[in-house]
């Protein structure tokens, strides 16, 4: 094996163990790490790869170092055994399969160029192994955002057949023009290929989580919104109370006074209106559990606000094994898209059911809508024009539900849309794709 093969060999590799990592993050949630010993791993991952091809160059030895190494990088993500076992033979017979491929489809159309010279024919194959085997980890990736119900945009799927796909050609390309005398040029040529695709890719994931971050900054300051709400309901009742405290002697003087003239019908409003002040709130829910109370007063106050006319009957306890973070959204969502449709219609409604039976959290809601409903591939989507804007209200309740085994029903008669979630109430725990 020439000094060139070795080169190019080493510099695959590398990326081969970037690919390695990506694939890892498609079966593993990597929220809970220590970057750093990850990041050690992988680095013993290359050397000690590198090291077993130098010395040995033997198919056996390759196959079963791989499966070791894979497995023993599924250590620095908490999963079951059962799990690491699936995803280390999946990965490895992906690459394998690919491998496989660029093999049969080389000596399938022996191309010339590449034939007549062996070297450069095994440096065409490490290359197109990698990129081949990098293009299946962007698909496989985006599918599981689909699966997530993320949007991932057309040009986005573009873009991971077009970029990889450009630089396997310019790397072949590359290939086909060299000699003694620019070797060395070519190598760095491809070597910044690659270097490329993966810092494409890297900024597009950052792009993403910040993306994510504020989708849920936006959430918590609405929940904000609603704890701010709720907290001027509450003080409104206090004052309201204060104050009938404080006129107790005079409330009394006047029903005696009232009752005296024998004048029981103005005794009984008089009373009617001491009860009304007493139990005013402000709000439309009351069940004593703050993080639902907050948000459906906070949402509900803005349907009455529109003349929709609301039902509610919530009997759930004061606290919830349910992360307020996705009650907000799980409720936010669903109310805001109920709210949003009834406003439309000339008979404006909105009926909100929360209940706890046997520790599982319903949630159903019924309002009036104007009858137009728009579907994409067989899910509810957005009707407003702004797609890329709006249309995420179900796909996040959906996530939120995921975390907690739950589930979601729409269904609609007529011109009422029906919405049923059911939550299990238990403590929340991240749950590896």
């Amino acid at each position: 094996m020439t000094n060139s093969v070795t080169t190019v060999y080493l510099i695959t590799s590398a990326f081969g163990t970037y690919i390695a990592y990506r694939y890892m993050k498609i079966f593993f949630d990597r929220t809970e790490i220590d970057k750093k010993i990850e990041f050690a791993s992988y680095l013993l991952y290359y050397f000690t790869m590198c090291l077993l091809f130098l010395v040995f160059n033997n198919p056996i030895v390759n196959l079963t170092s791989n499966l070791i190494m894979f497995f023993l990088l599924t250590l620095n993500y908490d999963s079951t055994l059962k799990r690491r076992l699936i995803a280390t033979v999946s990965i490895y017979m992906i690459l394998m399969t690919v491998e496989t491929a660029v093999v049969l489809v080389m000596q399938y159309f022996d191309v010339s160029i590449l034939s007549a010279n062996s070297d450069l024919a095994l440096i065409a194959g490490l290359i197109s192994i990698k990129i081949i085997s990098y293009n299946v980890m962007l698909f496989l990736s985006n599918f599981k955002m689909v699966k997530n119900d993320i949007k991932v945009s057309s040009l986005h799927w573009l873009s991971i057949f077009v970029i990889p796909s450009g630089t396997l050609i310019s790397a072949l390309i590359l290939i086909t023009k060299v000699n003694p005398d620019n070797l060395t040029g070519v190598i760095i040529n491809i070597t910044i290929l690659f270097v490329i695709n993966v810092f494409v890719f890297y900024l597009y994931d950052v792009l993403m989580k910040s993306y994510d971050e504020r989708m849920e900054k936006a959430l918590l300051q609405q929940q904000n919104s609603a704890y701010l709400k709720q907290l001027e309901i509450i003080n409104q009742s206090q004052e309201c109370l204060k104050e009938f405290r404080h006129n107790v002697k005079n409330h009394v003087l006047s029903l005696k006074t009232l009752i005296d003239n024998n004048d029981n019908n103005a005794a009984s409003e008089y009373l009617n209106s001491v009860f009304k002040n007493i139990d005013f709130s402000g709000g439309y829910s009351k069940s004593g559990n703050s993080e639902i109370d907050s948000i459906l007063n906070y949402k509900l106050n803005k349907a009455v606000s529109c003349g929709v006319i609301t039902d509610v009957s919530i009997n759930v306890p004061e606290k919830l094994n349910i992360r307020p973070f996705d009650l907000s959204v799980v409720l936010g969502n669903l109310i805001d898209n109920a709210i949003e449709a009834a406003c439309k219609c000339k008979e404006k409604f909105i009926k909100l059911s929360v209940e706890l039976d046997r520790n599982v959290l319903y949630v159903s809601i019924s309002n009036s809508f104007d009858g137009k409903l728009n579907y994409d591939s067989g899910k509810l989507a957005t009707t407003k024009d702004d797609k890329e804007n709006h249309g995420m209200g179900l796909s996040s309740v959906q996530r939120s539900l995921e975390k907690y085994n739950g589930a979601m029903e729409l269904h609609h008669k007529g011109n009422t849309f029906y919405t049923d979630v059911l939550i299990y109430n238990k403590v929340y725990e991240v749950r590896p794709f």
